[in-house]
């Protein structure tokens, strides 16, 4: 546990959630060099961008992707894919893309394979319909991907692309869920309210929250979280 903060149970009660959102501050969840997760005021995050071999694939908020081999051979740009790539990593020599955005009021998401078919030619298929908003991800072992979406997190088998629910909550998108580091056995989540724990046990994970020291009683009337100097 970071040193002047807590854990304490999910919100359960329309109250508590609204203490929750009034109270709580963004935080971040990050990865420093030496592979330990901090936890810190968000930061904006650096250009999507996956390296391969013999190039780089890169994505911009616009939808731009690009491919840049690292020898003379042809790139290509898509400066008007009708994606917003939110994630993204490599297996097997193809790009996998986490993709999303809110439309019309409703949020939507995929899991895109951009499948390698020699040193200057791609093909991209659709691959999974997520059925949230992906928003982060971070790779466990050899062949898994996790991806946080607006309401959980699902795993993608990317050697057999297959997708498995993790875990769901329906009030995350009140939160707004940013960033994703595994912790232990579990996962830890950075939102514009807090921040998640997931704790496995068996084949299901429990949800607690971490807060500063003083936000820990998120009920009526006490709600407020004073300004603290929080150790990281």
């Amino acid at each position: 546990m970071p040193k002047g903060w807590a854990a304490i149970a999910a919100p359960e009660s329309a109250a508590q959630w609204q203490c929750a959102v009034d109270a709580l501050p963004p935080w971040d969840v990050r990865a420093d060099a030496g592979g330990r997760v901090r936890i810190a005021p968000p930061q904006p995050l650096p250009p999507l961008k996956v390296e391969l071999a013999d190039g780089a694939m890169s994505f911009g908020d616009d939808g731009r992707v690009e491919w840049i081999p690292r020898r003379a051979a042809a790139g290509f740009v898509l400066s008007n894919a009708d994606i917003r790539p939110q994630a993204a990593t490599e297996f097997g020599g193809d790009v996998f893309v986490a993709e999303g955005r809110e439309r019309g009021g409703r949020h939507e998401g995929a899991i895109l394979r951009f499948e390698r078919r020699d040193a200057q030619r791609w093909r991209i298929h659709r691959l999974i319909e997520l059925d949230a908003m992906p928003v982060a991800a971070a790779r466990s072992g050899a062949r898994d991907w996790v991806v946080l979406t607006r309401t959980g997190l699902v795993r993608i088998d990317l050697a057999a692309q297959r997708p498995q629910a993790l875990h769901r909550n329906a009030r995350w998108p009140r939160l707004q869920p940013q960033t994703l580091q595994p912790s232990g056995t579990g996962w830890l989540i950075g939102s514009d309210h807090g921040v998640i724990r997931l704790m496995a046990f068996g084949d299901r994970f429990s949800e607690q929250w971490l807060v500063p020291e003083r936000c820990r009683r998120l009920s009526a009337p006490q709600c407020e979280c004073r300004p603290q100097r929080l150790e990281r």
